[in-house]
């Protein structure tokens, strides 16, 4: 059996890029492994495009609870531009937390509540990993 792979993308701060990396990143695994994208932000941006990639298994926000259910090999999720209570349990599902940011100073100072939501999901969630490039 291959081993289910769930990647997290996140970031308090909107318009940082979140939505354009999570699709390109399906797009781009796609080729190789049976892959779902899974648009939790209420605004939907990703699951409005979904008709323009067929090919792409493009979820909704009200199928989260489905996340440990999912048959694909590797499921990514784009997060809200703001916290949640969701974001915790979008982290505890999650292997790899991804935070883009742009190089402004708001970008880089609302990262901090962001990595505290990981870090307080990392207690629970042993296998979560995230790269942090400050």
């Amino acid at each position: 059996m291959i081993r289910q792979y769930r990647h997290t993308v996140a970031h308090q701060k909107g318009s940082v890029g979140k939505s354009t990396m999570a699709l390109n990143l399906a797009l781009c695994f796609q080729v190789q492994l049976r892959v779902a994208l899974v648009d939790s932000d209420l605004q939907g941006s990703i699951y409005h495009v979904k008709d323009d990639f067929p090919e792409l298994a493009i979820l909704s926000s009200e199928q989260i609870g489905d996340i440990p259910n999912l048959n694909y090999d590797l499921i990514i999720v784009d997060t809200p531009p703001y916290l949640s209570n969701k974001l915790t349990e979008l982290f505890n599902f999650s292997d790899f937390v991804l935070i883009p940011t742009k190089a402004g100073f708001f970008d880089i100072m609302t990262i901090r509540s962001t990595l505290a939501l990981v870090k307080f999901s990392q207690a629970k969630n042993t296998h979560l990993d995230f790269p942090v490039t400050l």
